[in-house]
């Protein structure tokens, strides 16, 4: 059997080059549309998200834990079928109920935006909802049975499948814009497409759902309503923040791109390097949740602490090359230096990013769904009664603040319910002075080559954020941040095969 940090490698391979390709597809959907624009497409994305959430969000989580549990226990395989077929039919009713609904509100909501063009692009992407619905139910069974590489597979396929449409769009001429948001449609049929082709391929098949449908509600509701808190308060942060920035005296136009350069170009890039943490939380949902389920207090206590202190490791280990370097990548990536100046100030916010993904997706595998949901509604007040207590005051720069006030107060209570459980050790704690402590030699390191190099910018780039990295990497080793054995570890391996 592979041991979790195959599994962690091998999907972050995939998730890296999926980012990667989506990363330079933003460039390039950057310098088509332009932050004005990309503002405007940046809020109907963040509102379609919602809705997304809402369909598909909490289906897959049970499904793939419900799978492993049953493997687990070497229960009857054709339940794992059985609840694949429930979420179909669940994900599939609840997808077209909500596209009924916004299409027939889709004048009122419409209101709610800064600019109506953005309630004809959400209109464009409502379809895939419905595919996606298809999606995460086959998605979540190959999910549980640890198919990590086919899933990983079939996303990328969809992230081709996109760029390739769009481009095609592009290049026949049609609305840029509106091309960019019904190449998600189309991406997401086909993506559907092979997932059930897949999923027939491995034995999945169609059983009936009878006796599952009301348990996987039950079980998923409070998945999706957490996920759906995330989306929701993303959507009203991309709503509000516009109308903020008008209340100020900025045009729409103004408006729109402060949040396009900010929200649309900067934020994405600090999601890049954190790609190993969404693999492993990915793949610890299934393999922390078998543990719970044979009652493996050593491994449970062992993979929650290991994790936090990779994910802080992991954020602080690119601070000092977003701080010392952004506007230059921001100017060479986007020709817009107001998004590298965004994306340099808020470099920090990697850190409460990557510990909040991997503390939300633990909170999920110790059935601590709601308590989750509860962390993070406490954290986003937070966020909104930081940009309320601003007032005038309020520029794009304390966005990303509050925003990081928000994550690292849902983090902190999501650790502390968690080891209301599993006593595990507070060993992170270390990890993050110990990271901090090498941020501001590396940052220095950075800037100080990337002035010296007599060479293009994307070489100045690409060596100095090398250099940056691996100053901070060696050091981390070096300070005991991070180990070979949470890499390479036999005992680990035991566990798994237990």
């Amino acid at each position: 059997m592979k041991t979790i940090v195959r599994s962690i490698f091998t999907l972050s391979a995939f998730t890296f080059l999926e980012r990667l390709l989506g990363f330079v597809f933003k460039i390039y959907l950057s310098r088509e549309l332009g932050a004005t624009l990309l503002g405007i497409y940046q809020v109907a994305f963040s509102f379609f998200m919602v809705l997304l959430t809402l369909t598909t969000s909490g289906i897959p989580l049970i499904v793939s834990k419900r799978t492993a549990k049953c493997r687990a226990e070497k229960s009857d395989l054709c339940e794992e079928y059985t609840i694949s077929t429930a979420a179909l039919i669940l994900g599939v009713t609840i997808s077209i109920g909500i596209i009924v609904a916004i299409v027939l509100l889709r004048g009122l909501i419409a209101q709610m935006f800064a600019d109506p063009l953005s309630m004809t692009l959400v209109l464009l992407m409502l379809p895939s909802l419905l595919f996606s619905s298809v999606y995460s139910a086959f998605r979540g069974n190959l999910w549980g049975r640890q198919k990590y590489t086919i899933v990983s597979i079939l996303e990328l396929i969809e992230q081709i499948c996109r760029i390739v449409i769009c481009i095609l769009l592009f290049v026949f001429g049609f609305d840029k814009i509106m091309s960019t948001a019904l190449s998600m449609s189309l991406a997401c049929l086909i993506s559907a497409s092979a997932c059930v082709a897949v999923y027939i391929k491995h034995g999945g098949r169609l059983m009936s759902p009878k006796g599952e449908i009301k348990p996987l509600i039950k079980s998923s509701t409070p998945v999706t309503l957490s996920r759906a808190a995330s989306s929701l308060i993303a959507s009203l942060t991309s709503i509000a923040v516009p109308f903020i920035l008008m209340g100020l005296g900025k045009s729409n136009s103004e408006a729109m791109y402060i949040y396009g350069y900010s929200v649309g170009m900067a934020l994405p890039l600090l999601y890049i390097p954190l790609t190993f943490v969404g693999s492993m939380a990915f793949v610890m949902i299934p393999t922390l949740s078998r543990a719970v389920a044979v009652k493996n207090d050593s491994s449970v206590k062992m993979q929650i602490s290991r994790a936090i202190s990779v994910a802080i490791v992991l954020g602080g280990i690119f601070i000092p090359v977003f701080a010392a370097i952004g506007t230059d990548i921001g100017v060479f990536l986007y020709d817009n230096a107001d998004a590298g100046k965004f994306l340099a100030f808020s470099a920090w916010l990697m850190v409460p990013i990557a510990v909040e993904n991997i503390t939300s997706s633990m909170m999920n595998s110790l059935e601590l769904e709601l308590k989750a949901l509860i962390n993070y509604i406490i954290g986003s007040i937070a966020l909104f009664a930081f940009i309320f207590i601003s007032g005038k005051r309020f520029t794009i720069e304390l966005l990303a603040v509050g925003m990081g006030i928000s994550f690292t107060l849902s983090s902190a209570l999501n650790i502390i319910a968690m080891r209301k459980i599993a006593k595990f050790k507070l060993d992170f704690l270390f990890a993050a002075l110990k990271t901090a402590a090498l941020i501001a030699p590396a940052f220095f390191v950075v800037k100080w080559l990337y002035a010296i190099l007599p060479l293009p910018a994307l070489f100045r780039i690409a060596i100095s954020a090398a250099v940056g990295v691996l100053f901070m990497t060696a050091g981390c080793f070096l300070f005991g941040t991070l180990k070979i054995e949470y890499f390479f570890n036999k005992k680990e391996k035991r566990v798994n095969n237990a």
